[in-house]
């Protein structure tokens, strides 16, 4: 009888990962890991490459992940991304420290707290916990949501950061303190996002020098951009952000208030005006009298001639149950982009939300689903640009 031949090592694991790829709950996975002694560190890999801590009642909790590591150590190895919803709770927990400070090789993390009191970003139990796991060398991709006083200072280690995301009503702390030893040069972010209720933090960011007055963060090689405005502190936030990028190739620009909000879109993309290959707007409307597109194709119609633009994307979010325009304010936009100038255009997108709360029929959305025929013949019929039209209607 001839012998069971043996499967490398190697094999098994790209088996057990092909298989993690399509397992979204990791059931199939956490079966494999009890198949065999030999398949459980395959296994681990996916099964604690994500923790997500209190973000639901049915989430793993602090205590639940203090314990796990507490038996087995080992796990910390296999978390690369962190989602901490920090609760009350955990600013009094004995082994929370000791626990945080096992994983070591985390290239994702999340930190925000919702309860009250706010979390004092500079001044909590937490601190040095959060700090190990901010300064480790692994660390690629940081959010921070719903932080008072975030210190800017303690980014300055983090020269592998990537993916700076500063989250809703983060705040930044007015003092840095930065160590004795620095990195050679600043952050390199490849991606900043800045969501609503961030402009003072924006400010701050792109001001803050390092004591050997190199900025805290380098935007020169940024390639990608998503802001949000709301309120007129955005707009000189986001102008002051995009003075010190010059090499954006996508940009997504969320229009909360577009009444009080809206910059000079081509001068504020002028800098990367040769480096920008998509635009992604989304536009909220919340009132029967605006123009839905506000200046948008006036502000497309000054990038014409000067733009290497491959994509532009629109999402209009008519949140109300008045009605919304349907005539030339949309035509506008479909003779800007049939025009010359657009040399590298390849796809138009026109994404239409209808946020409906007490509205008793669908007309608005049957008007809107006929403005390819109405109001874009041109995007419609081209055979250069691909143009894609939805209209969807939600009920609140």
């Amino acid at each position: 009888m001839s012998p069971t031949p043996m499967i490398p090592l190697e094999l098994k694991e790209i088996v057990i990962d092909i298989l993690a790829e399509d397992d979204n709950d990791l059931s199939s996975v956490n079966a494999c890991s009890l198949a065999c002694r030999e398949f459980l560190p395959l296994c681990r890999k996916h099964i604690f490459a994500s923790v997500i801590l209190n973000a639901m009642p049915t989430s793993p909790t602090t205590p639940m992940l203090e314990r796990l590591l507490s038996t087995t150590p080992e796990i910390a190895d296999y978390i690369r991304k962190l989602d901490y919803n920090i609760v009350v709770l955990d600013f009094t927990s004995p082994s929370i420290h000791g626990c945080l400070k096992r994983i070591s090789k985390l290239q994702f993390l999340r930190v925000c707290h919702y309860n009250m009191p706010t979390l004092n970003w500079g001044s909590n139990r937490l601190r040095p916990a959060l700090l190990h796991l901010l300064h480790l060398p692994t660390l690629t991709h940081l959010e921070v949501f719903a932080i008072d006083n975030f210190v800017l200072s303690d980014l300055a280690p983090c020269v592998n950061l990537k993916i700076l995301d500063i989250g809703q009503s983060t705040t930044v702390a007015a003092e840095n303190t930065f160590s004795a030893t620095l990195p050679d040069h600043s952050i390199r972010l490849n991606e900043f996002v800045a969501r609503i209720r961030t402009a003072m933090a924006i400010m701050k960011i792109c001001t803050a020098q390092r004591p050997d007055g190199q900025p805290l963060i380098d935007f020169s090689s940024l390639a990608k951009i998503t802001i949000a405005l709301e309120k007129h502190g955005d707009i000189e936030a986001s102008q002051e952000l995009f003075r010190r990028c010059g090499q954006l190739t996508d940009v997504h620009l969320d229009f909360w208030n577009p009444r009080l909000v809206w910059p000079g879109l081509a001068d504020m993309l002028r800098p990367s005006m040769q480096t920008l290959r998509r635009i992604n707007v989304l536009i909220h409307v919340d009132n029967a009298d605006d123009d839905p597109l506000f200046s948008l194709p006036s502000e497309l119609e000054d990038m014409r001639n000067e733009n290497i633009i491959e994509s532009i994307t629109i999402g209009v979010m008519v949140d109300t149950d008045e009605d919304c325009k349907r005539g030339d304010e949309w035509g506008k936009l479909d003779k800007v982009l049939t025009m010359s100038g657009w040399s590298a255009l390849k796809q138009v997108s026109l994404a239409i939300e209808i946020y409906s709360y007490w509205r008793s029929d669908n007309e608005l959305e049957v008007a809107l689903r006929k403005l390819p025929e109405t109001q874009f013949p041109r995007l419609s019929t081209s055979k250069s640009v691909s143009f894609e039209f939805e209209v969807t209607s939600i009920l609140v």
